[in-house]
This record gives structure tokens, sequence and C-alpha cells, in this order.
């Protein structure tokens, strides 16, 4: 037994370092990207029973860090640590040196199915976890809610070790219905060359290498008793009778237990209030820590906003809690939010963390937050849970959505190609319709405040604008006379259906100068909004627009590119034909052109 270096294939192939570096740089805490991806694989690989994930760290020093450094055999390792490139701080410059202490982590889960399978069938649970990369039939061929669908989440047991260097321990029901156990190390180091020879820098630890029949090199792992001898010099719980599932320790294990606590609590609070997992965190000293999200401040209103979404008889009080239930779309449920007002601190600041102030919890089927999603940034401060329904096409759309960080739902991703645009459009309609509906709670839960007279009505606009004449003083009354400008809709605004089951604003109108105007010509200012209207007929944001325009020459704005400057001759029609961006069916919205008149 021992350390076996993959030779580079003449046809190229994946470097080992490409299943460590996958995950590394998410946008969040190491320690939140394991506790998102490990119990996310334990929770996929689930027999049906409630699944417990313990996070047990261990430091060993003196003759406890001589004997495990034999057992995994780093002194192979260290042989080549110039060409493998490792980061530093790393274990292998101090393998000499028994009391300078070693840090190892073991991801241990229960009421699991464990590493089954022939090893080197691509289809089996051990393959796809230890030695394939990118590999989606995961998701192509499980039933029901699954978490990944790219193949990288095993990335993220190495990317946490600073040696790049894991090894894994299973109990698993063969197919002859008995128990087995295995053991198996995996290096994912960089392309190198060592004496000579170049190596794909992957490296695995199991039998004596050997060749199959069609003479490929092949490396099995370590079953039966050996692997038992193995898994107990290497620190593992050895696991007994039924006790099925999957041990994973990273080397030289780059994490802080406590980030991992929270990292738990943060993404799978829901799953945890469900009581559909267990998680069990174990310092170096043997104390168990327990993941209790309910106690946590800073999570309290998303679990409130959750129990709201999903309709748990609480009593909503009025102004500062809500429930949105989603209309069907295309015959699909679309989901439900929950929105609370999130509560304050003595000082006055919001008790959630400020980056999550006025965003939604995106949960969908296995129960993990896949992102905490803003949505505005007025105020009063609003947390809500957004609950995808229990619709498989609407869970596979929102998984195909997810880049491997699965940290986001993306309309625009690639994998949601399709000949008519329902994937895009579905996926995009739903983060429009939990925006739109944060900002009206929003609005409903704002203290009353004073109408504001506006400078004036669409009408108003519609019809022109009052041209002052220059001079000091004060101004004279308005005249009486009619507007010298006309703005009239050739083609009042209509909504015309879009790709996806989204809609789309069109309408065309011109503007000239009243032949009895004394001014053979004005220099003006339009300027287009289209905003999306709140319950309260508040103007909410503004949709892009795509605007042509006939008849005069115009320069857009610099500030504002739907601002148009142009000089109107008289018996000059200047002709606009705006379009607007797709939008939600569910929302109202208003073309307002605004006409003035520039000094000269």
């Amino acid at each position: 037994m021992g350390w076996y270096f993959h030779a580079s294939d003449p046809m190229g192939g994946a470097a080992g370092e490409a299943f460590a570096n996958t995950l590394k740089s998410p946008g969040m805490l190491p320690e939140h990207v394991l506790a998102r991806e490990a119990i996310q694989n334990s929770v996929d690989a689930g027999n049906g029973a409630k699944v417990e994930v313990r996070f047990r760290s261990s430091v060993v020093k003196g003759a406890k860090k001589t004997a495990f450094v034999q057992a995994a055999d780093l002194s192979r390792l260290a042989e080549r640590a110039k060409e493998l490139t490792l980061s530093g701080p790393n274990c292998l410059a101090a393998l000499d040196k028994p009391q300078k202490e070693l840090c190892l982590l073991y991801v241990e889960d229960y009421n699991a199915v464990g590493l089954s399978g022939d090893p080197h069938d691509m289809d089996s649970n051990f393959y796809r976890l230890l030695l394939s990369l990118g590999d989606r039939s995961k998701s192509r061929t499980a039933q029901g809610n699954t978490g990944g669908s790219y193949g990288f989440g095993k990335s993220v047991y190495s990317s946490s070790s600073a040696i790049q260097t894991i090894f894994a321990y299973t109990r698993f029901k063969g197919a002859d219905g008995k128990e087995h156990t295995r053991i198996f190390g995996c290096g994912y180091f960089v392309s190198h060359n060592f004496k000579k020879s170049p190596y794909s820098g992957r490296a695995w630890l199991g039998m004596p290498s050997r060749k199959d029949d069609l003479g490929r090199v092949v490396v099995d792992p370590i079953e039966g008793k050996k692997a038992e001898e193995l898994a107990a010099k290497l620190g593992f719980t050895l696991r007994g009778d039924g006790e099925l599932g999957t041990s994973i320790l990273i080397v030289d294990a780059a994490v802080n237990i406590k980030a991992i606590e929270r990292g738990v609590e943060d993404w799978w609070w829901p799953r945890l209030v469900e009581h559909k997992l267990d998680v069990k965190i174990i310092d170096p000293n043997g104390d168990e820590h327990i993941p209790r999200p309910k106690k946590n401040p800073g999570l309290r209103p998303f679990i409130e906003a959750y129990d709201i979404a999903l309709g748990r008889g609480v009593l909503l009080k009025q102004g500062q809690q809500k429930q949105a239930i989603f209309n069907k779309e295309q015959g699909l449920e679309m989901g439900r939010c929950g929105f609370v007002v999130a509560p304050v601190d003595p000082s006055g600041n919001a008790t959630v963390p400020p980056e999550r102030v006025n965003s939604v919890a995106l949960i969908r089927g296995p129960l993990m937050v896949v992102a905490y999603h803003p949505a505005s940034q007025a105020n009063p401060a609003i947390v809500g849970a957004y609950v995808a329904p229990d619709e498989d096409v609407v869970e596979q759309l929102l998984r195909k959505s997810e880049p491997p960080a699965h940290d986001r739902w993306d309309p625009d991703s690639t994998n949601l190609r399709d000949e008519d645009q329902k994937g895009r459009g579905i996926v995009q309609s739903i983060l429009n319709r939990i925006k739109t509906q944060l900002r009206k709670f929003q609005t409903e839960a704002a203290p009353a405040t004073p109408v504001k007279q506006r400078r004036m009505t669409q009408l108003e606009r519609a019809l022109g604008t009052y041209f002052k004449p220059s001079g000091g003083g004060n101004p004279p009354p308005p005249d009486s006379n009619p507007s010298p400008l006309h703005l009239e809709f050739s083609k009042a605004p209509y909504a015309e259906a879009a790709e996806g089951g989204m809609l789309r604003l069109k309408s065309t109108f011109t503007v000239r100068l009243d032949d009895s105007s004394e001014e053979d010509s004005v220099p003006l200012r339009l300027q287009l909004n289209c905003p999306v209207l709140e319950d309260n007929n508040e103007e909410g944001d503004n949709l892009p627009l795509t605007v042509s325009v006939d008849g005069v020459e115009v320069v857009n704005d610099e500030a504002n590119k739907w601002t148009y400057r142009f000089t109107l001759p008289k018996n000059v029609k200047a002709k606009f034909k705006v379009e607007s961006a797709p939008y939600d069916p569910a929302w109202t919205v208003r073309l307002r052109p605004d006409i003035d008149h520039m000094e000269a």
C-alpha cells in the first residue's frame, strides 16, 4: 500500500488541481462552503432516514503524529513537495517535527448509502465522489430533490486541506446484501514533472496498482479487515453493523471549527428547523456543539418569514408580516414568500447582518438556503424567505440555473437554453416576483407620509409643457391659451406577449409644434420613463427601453440614455417608437414621456 501518482495521459484530461480549485473562491468563507457542500453530499446520499452529519476536529502531535504520518504515507508526498507547489504553510515541511501539531477534520455521515458499487464503474457512488469531476449524471438520474447538478461538490473536501489530500472510509451494503467497508486516499495536485516524468497531479492510496484487461493502470480501494486497520490508524471512528455512510478525513485541515458551526446555521437552518437533519460539531477537546439557528438573532426573522411562507397557522400582524403566494405561470406552481419587518436592537439597527437587510432566503427542495437574495435598498428593513414549489419542473429549472457553487439562481445560465426560452422565463419570473412582492410589502409597512403634490400630472406631460417667458420679476399667471406643443400617441401604450410568459410594453407617439406657434423652432428635452407601479400607485424602478427616433436628430443625455435633446422646427414631427424590456405579467407599468423646453 502507498501513494500512486497518475502519469499524464497523452490525450490530456483534468489535472488533479481541478478537483481542488473549483470551489476555492465562491465569495464566502471557506468553512461555509464546506458546511454547504459536505452536508449537501450527505443529504443527497441519504437512505430515507434522517441524515446525521458530524464535523469532528482532531489535533495530533508527538507519537500520535508520527504514527499518523506513517499510516498516511505522507513522506511520499513530501518527496515531491517542491513540484506540487502547494500554498503555505502546510504540514509537509514539518513531518519530521513530532511536536508540531497536525490538524485533522473528519466529516462523517450516518443513515446514508455510502460509497457503494464497483469502484471503477462510472455510475457507482465511489467513482462519482472520488474519481470523476463535473459528472452531472446524478442530476439526470436521481429521483426527487437533489442539491447539485455539476458534480463539483466533492472538491470542497480537498480544497479544505492545506495539502489537498483526503481519505474516504465508508460502510455500505453490497449487491450481495451484506455490509462491506473500504478506504481510499486521494491527492489532487498540479500537473508536474518528477524525475523527468510527467504526472497529471492525481494520486491515490489504495491497493498496489494493477492493469485491467485493456492494459490501463488501476488502483483499487482497500477493503475488509485491512480497511478497518488503516481506518483505525488514521483516526477514523470505526463503523459497526448498520452504521452505513461515509467518513471523509481532511488532512492538514485549514478551517476554523467555530466558523463551520455558523456556516451550518446560516445555510442549513430550513432543514434543521424541519427536523430533517442532525448536525454535530466536535472540537479537538471532544466537546460537542449543536447548531441552533432559532437562537441566532440574525436568523430568527428569516425563520419567521419561512413559517409565514408555509402558512403555519401564524396570525399575521398587519404591517409587520405578509404572505405572498405566487400565481401559476404556464400551468406551473411558482412558489411562495413570507416577509417580516426586521426587528431592531436598542441602537435602532436591524438584528440581521447588514448585508442581509432587504434580502430573501432562496430555498428549494434540499432545504438549503441557496442565497440571501437582495431585493431592495429602501426602508423599512425587510427580510423574507422564498420557498420553491413541490413541482419537479420548477425544481429542475432552478437547479440547472445554479452555478457550480450553487449560490444563486441565474436566468442567463447556459444550462437553461431551450427553443422557447421557457426555463429562462420561469427563473426570471420567480426572481422578479420576489423583488416586486418585497417592495410592495415595504410600501405597506412604511409609516404613513403626506401625499406629495406632483409637479405635473401624466395628462399634462402628454399634452406638453407650459413655456415661460424669460426675464426677471414674478412669474406671470398661466396663459389660458392652448400649449404650442403637441404630444400625440399614434399607438397608445399596449402590452404584447414576450418570450418566457413575459410581457413587453410598446407605443408610438409624435411631438410637433402648433401651426400658430410664434417660434419657428424650439429646443426640447424629452425624458422617457417606464416605471413599475407599486400597490399605492407610487412609481418603482424603470424598465429598460429600446427607442427609435425619426424626423429629427437627437442627442442622448450622458447621465440618462433615455433622455433626448433635439430642436423641433415648425411643421416637423418627431416620431418616437418605444419598446420596453420584458416584464412580469403580474406587474403594472406606465409609459411616461416628460418634455421640457431648454433655454436657447
